[in-house]
C-alpha cells in the first residue's frame, strides 16, 4: 500500500464528485459500493502481499463511490424545498431574515437573505428554506439579522436545463435571486450578535476609509482591507486586469494564498518558529472575519492556514497532504466548490506555493552564488517573497486561468515585480491609518496620505503599462492541457531533485 493513503482516498472522493457532475449519463453507483466491498473481502482472503493491493483499490473504489453519492445526494435537497416548487413568473410574498448586510455599488445594493416562510400559490404560509440574493435601490440598507417581508418574483439560481454546480450563486450557497422587490417590513434586529458587531464594524471602518484617503485609493484599501471592492472605478479595474494584477483589488483565494505565505513568513522570522506559526493562524483567521466572512473568504483562509504546518514541520508533502484532505472536507459539505472558479485558485495557488517556492528559490540561490552581486542573501529573501511565491502561484494558477479566460498578460510577471513590493507597505499603513482614523482622525488622515502616495503610484504603474497590454489568445482545450502538462514537467522534476537531495544525505550518513 503506498505512503499518504488519506491523500490518495480524498483524491478518488473528489473524482468521484467531479466526474458525476460532469456525465451525462445516470448510474447506480450503489452497485459501485458493493464492487468496492467486494474487493475488500477478496483482500481479507489472500495472502498479505497482494491484500494491501487489493485493499487500497477497494478503498479508492469506495471513496470515489461515496464523493458520487454525495452528489446525488446534495443535488436532490434543492427539490424538496416548497419555494423551489413555485413559477419564477408568479409574485410571492417572503419572510426571511438577513444574514449577509447590504453591500453597496455604485446604482444599486445586494442584501443576502435566509428564507423563513412564503405564501403558496394557495394563499398559505409555508416554511421554506434557502438562500435569497435581493436586489434593491441603493437607497435601502438592511444591517445584519434584520427580520424582512419582501413581495417579489423568486427567481431560481439554477436555469432549468442547467446542472446547478453551473450557477455561481448556487455554488456560494445562493438558492434565489429577487430583483427590486416590494419592501412590505422590516423589522431590526434586537439581540445581540457577534457577527453583527463585527458587521457594524466593517461598515464604520469602511466610511472612515472613505474621508482619510482620496478617491480611488481608498476604494483600492477598501476592498484589500474590507473586501468591499464594489465601487473601486471601471477604468481601475480593467486596467489591473489588463496587466495581470487583478487579484491584488478582490479578496480572492489568489490573494488569501500570497497574502497567508507572506504573513507566515513574516512572523517566523521575528518570533519563534511555533509561536509564529500560532499568530499567522491567528492573523489569518481574524482577517478572513474581518473582510466579511464569506464563504470564499473563509474557505481561502482555511487552505491558507493548513499550508502552515508545512512550514513549520519543513516538509511540502506534508502541507499537500493536508491540502487534498482539507479539500475533500469542503467539498463533502459543498460539492458544487470543484466547479467554483475562487476555490479552485485558492487549491492550485496554494499547491503552488508548497510545492514550487522552494525550488524556484534553490535555482535562484545557485544564479546569485555565481554572480557578484552584494547582499545576495537580502536580494534571495526579497526574490522569494514577492517574486518567486507569486510566480509559483502563478504557475499553478494557470491551468484555472486559461480553462476560463482566453487572454493571458505576458506582463504580468513584470508589472507583480513592480507593484508587489509595495503591497506590504500599502497594507500596514492603510491598516495603521484606519486604525488610528477610528481613535483620533488627525492622526488617521496624516497616515492615510502616507499609504494613499504609495497607493497612487502602484496605480500609476498598472495605469501605465494597461495602455499598451501584451495579451496571449489562445484556445481553452489546448491551453488548459499545455497548463496541465506544464505542471506535471515542474511537479516531476521538484520531485526527481528531492529524491536527489535525500539520496544525497543519506550515502553521507553512511559515511
Amino acid at each position: 500500500m503506498p505512503r499518504l493513503v488519506l491523500l490518495w482516498i480524498s483524491a478518488a472522493f473528489l473524482v468521484g464528485i467531479f466526474m458525476t457532475g460532469e456525465s451525462p449519463i445516470s448510474i447506480n453507483w450503489p452497485y459501485g459500493l458493493i464492487m468496492a466491498a467486494l474487493f475488500l473481502f477478496y483482500s481479507l482472503l489472500k495472502k498479505k502481499k497482494h491484500a494491501n493491493r487489493f485493499l487500497f483499490l477497494s478503498l479508492l473504489l469506495a471513496s470515489f463511490f461515496c464523493g458520487s453519492l454525495r452528489y446525488q445526494f446534495f443535488s436532490q435537497d434543492s427539490s424538496r424545498n416548497p419555494a423551489a416548487q413555485i413559477p419564477s413568473d408568479i409574485t410571492l410574498t417572503m419572510q426571511g431574515l438577513v444574514v449577509e448586510p447590504t453591500l453597496h455599488s455604485i446604482q444599486y445594493g445586494e442584501t443576502v437573505i435566509e428564507l423563513r416562510n412564503i405564501i403558496d400559490t394557495e394563499g398559505d404560509w409555508q416554511p421554506a428554506d434557502g438562500r435569497a440574493r435581493v436586489r434593491l435601490p441603493e437607497s435601502f440598507t438592511f444591517e445584519y439579522h434584520t427580520s424582512v417581508t419582501l413581495e417579489g418574483k423568486l427567481i431560481s439560481a439554477v436555469d432549468a436545463d442547467s446542472k446547478a454546480h453551473t450557477s455561481w450563486l448556487k455554488r456560494n450557497g445562493i438558492d434565489y435571486q429577487m430583483l427590486y422587490p416590494t419592501v412590505v417590513e422590516e423589522v431590526p434586529a434586537e439581540d445581540f450578535s457577534f457577527m453583527g458587531t463585527l458587521y457594524t464594524f466593517r461598515s464604520r471602518a469602511y466610511q472612515v476609509l472613505q474621508s482619510i484617503m482620496p478617491f480611488p485609493e481608498s476604494e483600492l484599501l477598501a476592498g484589500i482591507l474590507l473586501g468591499i471592492e464594489s465601487r473601486i472605478p471601471d477604468y481601475l479595474s480593467e486596467a489591473y486586469r489588463l496587466t495581470g494584477t487583478a487579484h491584488i483589488l478582490a479578496i480572492s483565494g489568489f490573494n488569501i494564498a500570497l497574502i497567508s505565505g507572506i504573513i507566515n513568513r513574516f512572523f517566523n522570522r521575528i518570533l519563534p518558529y511555533r509561536v509564529g506559526a500560532l499568530v499567522s493562524i491567528f492573523t489569518i483567521a481574524l482577517y478572513a472575519l474581518f473582510v466579511g466572512a464569506r464563504p470564499p473568504v473563509l474557505r481561502a483562509a482555511l487552505m491558507g492556514i493548513v499550508s502552515i504546518p508545512a512550514y513549520l514541520i519543513g516538509r511540502r508533502i506534508i502541507g499537500i497532504h493536508t491540502l487534498a484532505i482539507t479539500a475533500a472536507c469542503m467539498a463533502l459539505f459543498n460539492p458544487y466548490l470543484l466547479w467554483d472558479v475562487s476555490f479552485q485558485l485558492s487549491i492550485c495557488a496554494t499547491f503552488g506555493i508548497l510545492m514550487f517556492t522552494d525550488f524556484f528559490t534553490q535555482k535562484a540561490d545557485i544564479l546569485l552564488q555565481k554572480s557578484s552581486l552584494p547582499s545576495k542573501d537580502f536580494v534571495l529573501g526579497f526574490m522569494k517573497d514577492f517574486l518567486i511565491t507569486t510566480f509559483s502561484a502563478q504557475l499553478a494558477t494557470f491551468p484555472v486561468l486559461v480553462s476560463h479566460f482566453e487572454d493571458f498578460s505576458l506582463i504580468s510577471p513584470l508589472v507583480n515585480l513592480l507593484i508587489l513590493p509595495l503591497q506590504p507597505s500599502i497594507m500596514i499603513l492603510g491598516s495603521i491609518a484606519l486604525l488610528a482614523g477610528l481613535l483620533f482622525y488627525p492622526l488617521g488622515r496624516f497616515v492615510g496620505l502616507i499609504a494613499w502616495f504609495i497607493a497612487a503610484f502602484s496605480d500609476q504603474i498598472v495605469l501605465l503599462f494597461s495602455q499598451t497590454p501584451l495579451t496571449l489568445s489562445f484556445d481553452r482545450t489546448w491551453g488548459l492541457w499545455i497548463s496541465l502538462l506544464l505542471n506535471l514537467l515542474l511537479v516531476f522534476l521538484v520531485l526527481r531533485e528531492n529524491r536527489k537531495t535525500h539520496s544525497n544525505k543519506n550515502n553521507f550518513s553512511d559515511i
